[in-house]
């Protein structure tokens, strides 16, 4: 069989993609390590692919986007002379800290691979090799680009080369006993490094492991992935699979705030199976309608409860008020240049290369996690960035089977925001949206692992502005006033291109100075990513400003509306929902949902 992936549309949008014909391909094996059926979607460019030089940066740029990386940490070690990062010195937002996690999660829903080496991109060299057709000919994205949490339920396992070990490993993320909900993992409970549990709940917290699930989906899994790995790489996964979680996409297991947030997904769809069969709502209480009402819901938050809050509101409502035309025009005019070669639902490479790569500036060097990693610091005054990481699946639980009950999170610290760090911890919010990342982010711990510790490569790869700054110039992204002017002409954004992105910067004359002085001319050919950082940083940090805020909006609403089932295209609200809190009132908020799921109190 063939999965047949074509681009759909509510009746009432007025602005569509060119008719054209159905194209039919295979799925695809998921990634290494996941268990979601991979779906070979496009990628293109917003711009049109121009001959014009000065729409781009030059070939000589690279030493001087290597050091913007670097000025882009605060007291980074890499710039001369050396200097020990500091922690305390970027800027806080107000936006409550589970924004940046959300985005994360909404980033994995919907795109895959550009962040990955392939022979179209790498970044240890950077120059392009590729020209732009080709780079929209072979990248091709490997999630579905639609909000249809395959990331939780696994996607849908057809295709021609598509096993059926697929299948079996997909049940395996379903409950053993009760097919109709999701399998949930239990915390390690007792013994001298857990405890206290953070909240009143139960200890049904963890995500999915393997250690779980029968013989018969752990024998399929390791077949699915046996012939893609050496023989050591293969007996090193094969040891580590008991901890290793069962979700459709491994990327929601790499820090432990990320891997909690996904949980609520599962632990979401499994109370809708309960509550529909204790309240006469007219809804069968199966797989299906739990499945359908997390959904919904899901992404009706996508728009009121995450796109307002991160995009510019005004940017927002002219989008959802034109029904996102102009995004729609940019997929007509890709398929008119790709031809029969398309595969449908392309999205833009400058809303995953750049536009959405905001929500590094946002993380936070460590967090007021829970009583026993926070305030009162029971255990630690707070979550470093490296404990996140090492309490999950790649990170090997620190040592454990599963994650201890001590690290169940505290939402109420993340959904509400608290900007009082009096006390010397954490405050509860997300950095700024600005230029600056935290400085774990400047030397990622996980990364670099097969270089030289100490050799170039092995800095570089740890070293995410670089990465994200070196990747956009590999993939041939336009500058941010190229693209900017080419929205201005066409009526999708109000204001003219910053002709001085240094303007935008808040108290950084050193860094403006270096934009302004560098050979590549970076004030007035910025690279995209700093483009939308710097403009929101001239927004006040709280929100992206006008591009950035067009790029993800129109993406994120023209993805809902494409798909006629989404809340969007049905128009469905929070009151339209069967579903309830114990108060009768709807689920509105990410914290209602939270609650709802019982991973709040």
């Amino acid at each position: 069989m063939t999965l047949v992936i074509q681009t759909h549309g509510g009746e009432r949008r007025t602005a569509q993609p060119a008719p054209r014909a159905d194209i039919t391909t295979d799925a695809l094996l998921p990634e290494v390590a996941d268990t979601a059926v991979d779906e070979a979607a496009d990628f293109g460019f917003l711009f049109p692919p121009s001959g014009n030089p000065g729409d781009y940066l030059p070939d000589n740029v690279l030493a001087e986007l290597d050091e913007l990386g670097d000025r882009m940490v605060p007291n980074a070690p890499n710039p001369p002379p050396p200097q020990t990062a500091d922690p305390t010195v970027t800027a806080d937002s107000s936006l409550p800290a589970v924004l940046t996690y959300w985005g994360q999660f909404l980033d994995h829903e919907l795109t895959a691979r550009t962040d990955r080496e392939t022979t179209i991109s790498r970044i240890e060299t950077a120059l392009p090799t590729k020209t732009t057709a080709e780079i929209e000919a072979e990248l091709k994205n490997a999630r579905s680009p639609r909000f249809d949490l395959d990331s939780v339920y696994g996607g849908l396992a057809i295709g021609a080369n598509i096993p059926p070990a697929t299948g079996t490993v997909l049940s395996g993320m379903r409950h053993p006993n009760h097919p109709e909900k999701m399998r949930v993992g239990t915390c390690e409970t007792g013994g001298a490094t857990t405890g206290p549990i953070p909240d009143g709940l139960d200890h049904h917290r963890d995500l999915p492991r393997f250690a779980q699930v029968e013989q018969k989906v752990r024998d399929a899994y390791l077949s699915l992935i046996q012939n893609r790995l050496s023989a050591v790489e293969f007996q090193k996964f094969q040891v580590g699979l008991d901890k290793r979680a069962i979700i459709g996409d491994m990327r929601n297991d790499e820090n432990l705030i990320i891997a909690q947030f996904h949980l609520s997904f599962l632990r979401f769809h499994n109370k809708v199976v309960d509550y529909l069969n204790t309240h006469d709502t007219g809804w069968i209480a199966d797989f299906h309608s739990a499945k359908t009402l997390t959904k919904l819901h899901y992404q009706w938050l996508i728009v009121d409860g995450y796109l307002k809050r991160i995009c510019d509101p005004a940017v927002v409502d002219a989008v959802l008020a034109n029904r996102a035309r102009h995004f729609f025009e940019f997929r007509a005019a890709y398929n008119d240049r790709n031809g029969g070669t398309t595969l449908g639902n392309v999205l833009p490479l400058e809303f995953s290369v750049a536009a959405f790569r905001f929500g590094h500036t946002m993380v936070r060097n460590s967090y007021d996690y829970n009583k026993n990693f926070g305030r009162p610091g029971g255990l630690l005054g707070d979550a470093s960035f490296e404990l996140l990481f090492d309490f999950t699946g790649g990170g090997s639980m620190n040592g454990h089977s599963r994650l201890p009950e001590n690290w169940i999170i505290d939402w109420n610290r993340f959904v509400n925001a608290d900007p009082d760090n009096s006390d010397n911890i954490a405050a509860r919010v997300a950095r700024a949206i600005d230029t600056q990342i935290a400085p774990p982010l400047g030397d990622m711990i996980k990364e670099g692992r097969d270089f030289p510790p100490g050799s170039d490569l092995h800095k570089l790869f740890r070293q995410l502005a670089r990465r994200n700054l070196r990747r956009g110039l590999s993939l041939r992204l336009p500058t941010g006033q190229a693209l900017h002017a080419h929205l201005k002409s066409i009526g999708a954004v109000n204001s003219p291109p910053i002709a001085n992105i240094g303007d935008k910067l808040d108290n950084k004359p050193d860094l403006k100075n270096f934009l302004e002085n560098s050979t590549a001319r970076l004030h007035e050919r910025t690279p995209l990513w700093f483009y939308c950082l710097a403009e929101g940083e001239g927004a006040g940090g709280q929100h992206l400003g006008e591009v950035g805020s067009w790029i993800v909006a129109s993406t994120f609403i023209a993805t809902l509306l494409d798909d006629p089932e989404s809340a969007l295209s049905l128009e469905f609200g929070p009151t339209h929902s069967p579903l309830r809190m114990p108060d009768d009132t709807p689920i509105d908020t990410i914290e209602q949902w939270m609650k709802f799921a019982l991973v709040l109190e």
